[in-house]
């Protein structure tokens, strides 16, 4: 049986994980939903620690989808640990620090979390599909940076208009591209 990973952000839990759980395990998937750390109570060892819980299903056949601040601290802890995946979706990725007017609590997280040019060179030789995913109208990463962080991590451009940062506040409950990707990876 292979393993779809839900790395969430922030807010914790986003509604359109239900839908990827619902819709993989009707395809005979295990879906691996790990409780990290949420709003300020978030650090890189804090995340470390969680994954730390689940390295054992870390290999060329481990489907993830991270949102939001979850892709950061995956790639730092595939970067350091030298953890292969077979596929990665990022939904609302970003490798850079940014500020979010009004949200001070959001920024002193994000602060210091940066992909750094070792991370990235050492996470596109372990993670064999990259695709990542953003809107036009997030709220809360810049559009700039939602492009960059494709660039940066060398993975497939996927612009979908009108889903915003994809999270709890979003409302988006299904994104049917997800399901298409693991499908036409599956085929191959």
């Amino acid at each position: 049986m292979k393993n779809v990973m839900l790395i969430h952000g922030f807010n914790g839990v986003p509604k359109v994980y239900t839908y990827f759980k619902e819709k993989l395990e009707e395809k005979g998937y295990n879906i691996i939903i790990p409780e990290f750390p949420t709003k300020t109570n978030i650090t890189i060892d804090g995340f470390f620690k969680v994954f730390d819980k689940y390295k054992e299903y870390f290999n060329n056949e481990l489907i993830v989808i991270a949102h939001s601040i979850g892709n950061a601290m995956f790639i730092k802890y595939i970067s350091k640990n030298n953890l292969n995946v077979g596929l990665y979706i990022s939904l609302a990725g970003f490798a850079k620090s940014f500020i979010t007017e009004g949200r001070d609590d959001l920024n002193t997280v994000i602060a210091p979390i940066t992909i750094s040019m070792e991370e990235r060179k050492k996470f596109i030789t372990l993670v064999k599909d990259r695709y990542s995913i953003y809107s036009n109208d997030d709220h809360i990463v810049p559009f700039q940076i939602l492009q960059d962080f494709t660039k940066t991590m060398n993975s497939r451009d996927m612009l979908i208009e009108g889903i915003g940062h994809m999270g709890k506040k979003s409302g988006l409950e299904s994104l049917p591209e997800v399901i298409e990707i693991i499908n036409d990876i599956e085929k191959k």
